[in-house]
């Protein structure tokens, strides 16, 4: 396809070595009077605006930010997209970094056979000035990272020189299991999933389980912690024969999928069996599922992420390691209730 326009060759867009041509200048000085200079003549500088003006020049501000020694971006490594519950963190740590004057970029995951790098590496040939861990990382991807970085919840692996930012998801299980409990369940099944956040919390749910003398049950070891994950471990439940009158999931993806298998068996939420979640993402609102969840604070945890970030990329790459705990919170809204009968096996039939 010819880039041209009513047959005449489309224009390139005007460089930096046109604006110096113009102004009758050298390069270098258009370079200091792009970034301030205060050194530039008055008379040189105006000539240098009026040029940038006349062939409508606009700066590479990546090249300037490469001269200056960054790029001004930090590294935003998730696990998946579908994922909702990053939004929070991801709101927050785009918050602060906007304030500091630094785009995030966020990669997943995913493999691609078009790509031979993992996000990573990707990352690190685009130069980012500092990088955020959200995902299950490898610990030999961790090893080829050297720039600022900080690891946002319990991980299988956190690197030995990665600040750490978590909610405590012990604190969030607690909260769980007491609020059933209070309301009157006993027969509680926990759907768990893969990663260092769903160990946390599965062990938290045996913990404070076995704390009121109840039996945990436990169900979904290795599952995705996603929509689908949640529906095809509650398909499961509901085929087992368990007897239970409430269901807490690792997360909010997983317990809309629960919903999902439980309205498709005609099993009626809160009447039948309660569900919880945990994440408090968008999908979990008053507007949509209206889901009783824990809100892990998502965005103050990004918020935290980004200012240790700063922090330790501006000032002091040196100083001891942070670690810190952010307090969860829990939602109810109209997913739990009181039992009013022992949920059983339940088919389509």
């Amino acid at each position: 396809m010819s880039n041209t326009k009513a047959g005449k060759p489309a224009l390139k867009p005007p460089t930096i070595y046109d604006v110096a041509a113009e102004a009758r200048v050298s390069k270098s000085l258009v370079s200091l009077v792009l970034s301030g200079d205060i050194g530039v003549s008055e008379g040189k500088r105006a000539a240098v605006l009026k040029a940038i003006d006349k062939l409508g020049y606009r700066p590479s501000k990546f090249a300037q930010q490469l001269a200056g020694g960054r790029t001004k971006t930090i590294g935003a490594i998730i696990t998946d997209y579908r994922n909702l519950s990053f939004i929070g963190f991801l709101r927050g740590l785009r918050e602060v970094a906007d304030d500091a004057g630094f785009q995030v970029i966020v990669s997943d995951l995913h493999n691609s056979p078009n790509f031979s790098d993992h996000a990573v590496s990707a990352l690190m040939s685009m130069r980012v000035d500092g990088l955020v861990i959200a995902a299950e990382v490898p610990e030999n991807q961790q090893l080829e990272i050297d720039v600022p970085f900080v690891t946002i919840g319990d991980r299988m692996y956190v690197h030995p020189k990665s600040d750490l930012v978590r909610g405590d998801d012990s604190e969030g299980m607690r909260l769980v299991v007491q609020h059933l409990v209070e309301l009157g369940h006993k027969d509680i099944i926990h759907i768990t999933g893969y990663g260092g956040m769903s160990l946390r919390r599965k062990e938290a749910f045996i913990k404070y389980m076995n704390e009121h003398g109840l039996v945990p049950k436990v169900m979904g070891y290795g599952a995705p912690t996603t929509e689908i994950g949640g529906y095809l471990v509650a398909k499961e439940i509901l085929d087992s024969g368990e007897t239970f009158t409430a269901i807490c999931a690792t997360n909010d993806s997983q317990a809309a999928g629960v919903l999902a298998a439980l309205k498709e068996r005609n099993v009626r939420v809160p009447d039948d069996v309660s569900v919880i979640g945990y994440d408090n993402t968008p999908i979990a609102s008053e507007y949509f599922l209206k889901l009783t969840t824990v809100d892990e604070q998502g965005a103050q945890i990004g918020r935290e992420a980004a200012r240790i970030l700063l922090e330790r990329m501006n000032k002091d790459s040196a100083k001891a390691l942070t670690k810190i705990l952010i307090s969860p919170q829990l939602s109810v809204r109209d997913t739990t209730a009181k039992p009013k009968a022992v949920a059983k096996k339940r088919t389509n039939k």
